[in-house]
């Protein structure tokens, strides 16, 4: 029992101690390429593997201007990005490396954000942080 609640308390440590390494590499990282737009108050971060994909849906309001930012760890590669409407379809890639897309939409709506972590054929998994940021500006 005691073994037990020991290895509880590392997971914890752990899983706790890779979130504060995750959001320490954002703020170093990732908070830059906002520039002169405004970061919304949320943290939109994980810890991925090769081969992983996550979504993240995001409102855009009419009339505001904003930067999205993906930014990963190098040690994952090449991350892939697209801007998806309510339907899935792709409405930006970034196929050409960028790190960030600045838009601007016409009217409200609901977007998404899908990434995908490329995949490698090493025997080792590496780990790394991928954070989306959303700034905006008027």
């Amino acid at each position: 029992m005691k073994y037990t609640i020991l290895l509880l308390a590392s997971f914890a440590f752990f899983t706790v101690e890779a979130s504060s390494q995750c959001r320490g590499f954002t703020k170093r990282n990732c908070v830059p390429i906002l520039e002169d737009y405004l970061q919304n108050d949320n943290y939109n971060a994980a810890i991925l593997i090769p081969g992983d994909e996550a979504e993240l849906d995001m409102a855009f309001y009419g009339g505001v201007s904003y930067r999205i930012v993906v930014c990963s760890h190098s040690i994952l590669g090449e991350v892939e990005f697209s801007l998806n409407d309510y339907d899935g379809n792709a409405l930006w890639t970034n196929t050409d490396g960028e790190k960030h897309l600045d838009i601007q939409v016409a009217t409200t709506q609901q977007l998404s954000v899908k990434i995908k972590v490329p995949s490698n054929e090493s025997s080792l998994i590496h780990e790394g942080c991928v954070s989306i940021m959303l700034g905006s500006k008027e």
